[in-house]
């Protein structure tokens, strides 16, 4: 997390407060600045988001008495049993199986038919 700036270190107001000028601005930016620049925004941010808050109250939900909650569908995942497994392997080789033998009667089997005509 970034360091926290000690409360001893007075940020000079002039860089704060005043309008963006050229001559008001140093000409370079120290580390211990950018620091400062990073505490105030960080508290400044804070605090817009804690006003934010406080001012919308959270909506109240008009449940009937009558409804009941949805159930809440829970996909769980899991690992596959040795049934599952097993079964796939011979599903997959007997499809394996099958395409071959298919093949083999489409390319063998069926020129070798002949249809003779009178």
């Amino acid at each position: 997390m970034e360091e926290q700036i000690a409360p001893s270190i007075q940020v000079p107001e002039n860089l704060l407060t005043a309008p963006a000028s050229a001559s008001n601005f140093p000409t370079s930016i120290t580390p211990e600045m950018v620091n400062m620049m990073k505490a105030r925004a960080r508290e400044e941010a804070i605090r817009i988001t804690m006003e934010q808050r406080q001012a919308i109250p959270a909506p109240q939900l008009q449940v009937p008495a009558n409804s009941q909650p949805a159930p809440q569908v829970v996909y769980v995942r899991r690992n596959l049993t040795v049934a599952e497994l097993i079964l796939t392997v011979f599903l997959a080789c007997g499809i394996v199986v099958g395409v071959q033998a298919g093949w083999n009667f489409g390319s063998n089997l069926l020129p070798r038919i002949e249809i003779k005509v009178k």
